[in-house]
């Protein structure tokens, strides 16, 4: 299975077979989790979410705002349901990179205690996902979301429609880069990381239309999308820090530790801003330009690849 489609003929039922798919790769996923472990299904279940919640967002003219924003809704909800147990795994994994980069050896009793504080909260997570049935809550709305994309009627979204979805996503992301850049807060860093993964899904599915270019592009994207969820991630661990203060040793420690913490952010924020820098340099509208150049080159490409089959075929 891929999150890819074909990008000549009807686009819109190739749309169709791949929201489908990732909604059983979702499904298939939660029905596992007994099996396998939690933290690491419910992380790819969550992908599958935000993958279907990016793309269901191209298809606002055929299916109408408020259908989207429905479906949007739903898949937005099933990836918060377990978001705390997986924000509680993925701030303890960036502490660990933290404190690893600045203690070889022997952690400082305040670093111990976060650490357990981090693991109480993991603990928590999984007992309220057991408790309160979430898993099965889930698959019944997955269920159902399954039966309403098979009757979505997308036979007359083309390669045009596309185009112009994608150029909408490009605007956005360029938009909330423009507003980070200007008030570089988490709340507008996290629109930013946002658009900027729903921008990179949207160019995965066209990948077909210009492989090396969308290679290139997104490969940068998802780095650029690395460097925000990792500052999102550090948001975070200040953020809980700050709420257990009263359990941590108070004094220089605490200040050292949040030291770091800004020092990190500010080494992935330079960096992040830099390579966006290079990513959003092109209008909207120049950007579709290079997109549909790029596509009529590999499509050129490809044909004459075919004639040369052709011929060889022919001589032997």
């Amino acid at each position: 299975m891929s999150y890819r489609i074909k990008t000549h003929g009807r686009v819109g039922p190739e749309l169709q077979r791949v929201t489908d798919e990732e909604i059983s790769a979702a499904q298939a996923g939660l029905r596992a989790l007994d099996r396998a472990d939690a933290g690491e299904a419910i992380h790819e279940a969550r992908k599958h979410f935000k993958k279907l919640h990016a793309l269901v967002q191209l298809l606002r003219e055929p299916l109408g705002a408020k259908c989207v924003r429905e479906e949007q809704a739903f898949y937005r909800d099933a990836s918060r349901a377990f978001h705390r147990l997986r924000d509680a795994q993925a701030q303890a994994a960036a502490f660990d990179r933290l404190t690893g980069r600045f203690f070889e050896k022997r952690r400082p009793l305040i670093v111990l205690a976060v650490r357990r504080i981090l693991a109480a909260g993991e603990q928590r997570s999984r007992r309220s996902l057991k408790k309160n049935s979430t898993c099965d809550k889930v698959l019944a709305g997955l269920g159902e979301a399954r039966k309403r994309v098979a009757g979505w009627e997308l036979r007359d979204f083309h390669w045009k429609d596309l185009c112009a979805a994608l150029r909408r996503s490009y605007r956005h992301a360029r938009a909330a880069w423009r507003q980070a850049c200007s008030e570089p807060k988490p709340r507008f860093l996290h629109d930013w990381r946002r658009r900027t993964k729903e921008l990179y899904c949207h160019l995965c599915l066209a990948h077909s239309a210009a492989p090396d270019f969308l290679d290139e592009l997104t490969g940068e994207l998802d780095v650029l999308g690395e460097f925000l969820g990792d500052d999102h991630d550090l948001v975070g661990l200040h953020k809980l820090i700050e709420r257990h203060s009263p359990q941590l040793p108070a004094g220089q420690a605490r200040d050292a530790l949040r030291e770091m913490l800004a020092l990190r952010r500010s080494e992935l924020l330079e960096a992040a801003f830099d390579l966006a820098g290079r990513i959003f340099t092109e209008s909207p509208g120049e950007f579709i330009q290079a997109l549909e150049k790029r596509r009529d080159e590999h499509r050129q490409h490809r044909k004459k690849e075919r004639r040369v089959a052709e011929r060889l075929g022919a001589l032997g």
